[in-house]
C-alpha cells in the first residue's frame, strides 16, 4: 500500500505542470484559430502535452494567414 501511494506521489509533479499546460493551450489556439477544444485537451494530457507544446507555440496563425489571403485578393 505504502509502495503504491510513493508511485502516485510521483507523478504529481508531471500533473501540475500539466494544470498549466492547458490552459496556455486554450489560449494559443484560440488566437491562432485553431481547434480550442483540441488543443485544450492534448494540453493537459502529461506527456503528449510536453510534446505539442513546440508545436503549439511555433503553428502558424490561420487568422492571419486568411487576412492576409483576403487582401492579396483584392489586388
Amino acid at each position: 500500500m505504502e509502495n503504491e501511494a510513493q508511485s502516485l506521489l510521483s507523478f504529481l509533479p508531471l500533473f501540475i505542470i500539466s494544470l498549466f499546460f492547458g490552459p496556455i493551450a486554450f489560449f494559443l489556439a484560440k488566437e491562432k484559430g485553431r481547434k480550442v477544444t483540441l488543443w485544450t485537451v492534448l494540453g493537459f494530457i502529461p506527456l503528449v502535452g510536453y510534446a505539442c507544446m513546440p508545436f503549439f507555440i511555433g503553428a502558424a496563425n490561420l487568422r492571419l494567414e486568411e487576412k492576409i489571403d483576403r487582401l492579396l485578393e483584392r489586388k
